[in-house]
């Protein structure tokens, strides 16, 4: 689910971040511990959550078939040629399920159910 940093991105960096002789602080460690998490619920949450917005976008493209990533690519292209309005009520509630779904990942005590 997550694009940038990815979970391997996450976890390489907390892996490189922190001290290897053991004077990482308080906040540090809060920090890696973090991200770490984070990486761990982007495992776990982040397949479904792309499989249920291909699902989305497949039939707000009228497309079958497809990677989350290519439809993604065929929604901008929609978009931009105007076969889809941005106001329209299916794109919306696809672009607002995806930011709860991102919610649930990066920010799990924020209030994300529909």
């Amino acid at each position: 689910m997550l694009t940038h940093p990815t979970a391997q991105a996450l976890v390489a960096g907390v892996a490189a971040w922190l001290p290897v002789d053991g004077t990482a602080g308080a906040f540090a460690m809060r920090v890696a511990r973090n991200a770490l998490e984070i990486a761990a619920r982007d495992m776990a949450l982040g397949p479904a959550a792309d499989a249920r917005a291909a699902d989305r976008l497949r039939a707000l493209l009228d497309e079958e078939g497809g990677t989350r990533d290519s439809l993604d690519l065929s929604l901008i292209e929609a978009l931009r040629s105007g076969r889809i309005i941005p106001d329209d009520p299916a794109l919306v509630a696809h672009l607002r399920a995806c930011a709860l779904d991102a919610l649930a990942i990066d920010q799990p005590r924020y209030a994300h159910e529909l």
